[in-house]
């Protein structure tokens, strides 16, 4: 195939300029304001004076503007013409193209449909965690990319999964069904034991404050206990030594009404005998015989018998 080349000429093509000449000018202009300082009395001759300049300025580059206008003239004519010819190619470029992306689409589809049936090879399990859309590479739609290599690929993750849920699951902790909906989510194997981990790190605190909690109740339940028992014993000592008090009140109570009974016994034989010996004592006013008696006593009776007649007043005597 032979390329289509355009024999282009170009004629008057140079643009000149006498920009030695306007720089000269322009230096030669600048120089008187080299230097220059203004005051606050000639701030209003400053300000007319960069008007000046900027006006000038501003004209010099209109004059450039104008000159690259009418340089462009002639290429805009051109351009037009250079696009309209390439754009000849595109009818066919189009055409030729659109069969070539339908038969990299038709190809792309079935192999879409290869990826799928490969998948479906996948556990059930497997697939639970990981839908094909979740795993799906773009790279696998290559024409490069061969069945083989799709197939290396899912089963590496699917080995991956199964080892990663075999992990998780030997760990038999109350967490393994929420580390594994965890896992389902981010795929982390690392999450997942971070997780359980974690649980049961929390889950011994948990253990450790319970059983905590339980020792210190049942030490307050001792303690009652303990008090109560003692409190028991206190009363029923207090108890006991009441009624021991009750006891010996009572006991002093019958003593004293014993003693009382004996006393008024004693002071009631004593009045009697006061009263028989009162009645025994003779009445020493009136006048008095001589009497002899002969009487059998023991040399008890008879001091007794002595004594008492002289402490009426009897005189007697030996013989």
């Amino acid at each position: 195939m032979s390329n289509i080349q355009a024999i282009i000429t170009q004629e008057n093509a140079t643009i000149t300029c006498n920009f030695e000449q306007v720089q000269k000018a322009i230096q030669d202009k600048l120089a008187q304001y080299k230097g220059a300082v203004f005051t606050e009395d000639s701030k209003t001759y400053a300000k007319k004076e960069v008007a000046s300049l900027r006006a000038e300025k501003k004209s010099l580059q209109e004059n450039m503007r104008e000159a690259k206008k009418q340089y462009m003239v002639s290429w805009n004519d051109f351009e037009v013409q250079a696009k309209k010819l390439i754009s000849l190619y595109d009818e066919p470029i189009n055409l030729i193209n659109g069969q070539v992306q339908a038969f990299e689409k038709k190809r792309i589809a079935e192999k879409k449909k290869l990826i799928s049936e490969i998948y479906q090879s996948v556990p059930k399990k497997v697939q639970d965690y990981i839908p094909l859309a979740r795993i799906y590479n773009s790279k696998w739609e290559n024409a490069t990319y061969r069945e083989k290599d799709i197939q290396k690929d899912i089963s590496e993750i699917t080995e991956k999964i199964l080892s990663d849920l075999a992990t998780i699951q030997a760990m038999e902790s109350e967490a393994v069904p929420k580390a594994l909906k965890q896992y389902k989510s981010s795929l982390s194997l690392a999450d997942a034991m971070a997780y359980i981990s974690n649980y049961e790190r929390q889950k011994q605190e948990i253990l450790a404050h319970e059983q905590e909690r339980k020792r210190r109740e049942e030490e307050a339940r001792i303690r009652r206990e303990e008090r109560k028992k003692l409190q028991a014993e206190q009363k029923a000592k207090a108890a006991l030594e009441a009624a021991r008090q009750a006891e010996l009140e009572k006991e002093e109570a019958l003593r004293h009404a014993k003693e009382e009974q004996e006393l008024a016994i004693e002071r009631a034989k004593a009045e009697a005998a006061q009263k028989t010996i009162e009645s025994f004592i003779p009445d020493m006013e009136g006048g008095t015989q001589l009497y002899e008696y002969r009487i059998s006593l023991s040399d008890d009776a008879k001091e007794k018998l002595e004594m008492y007649m002289d402490s009426i007043g009897i005189e007697w005597e030996l013989i």
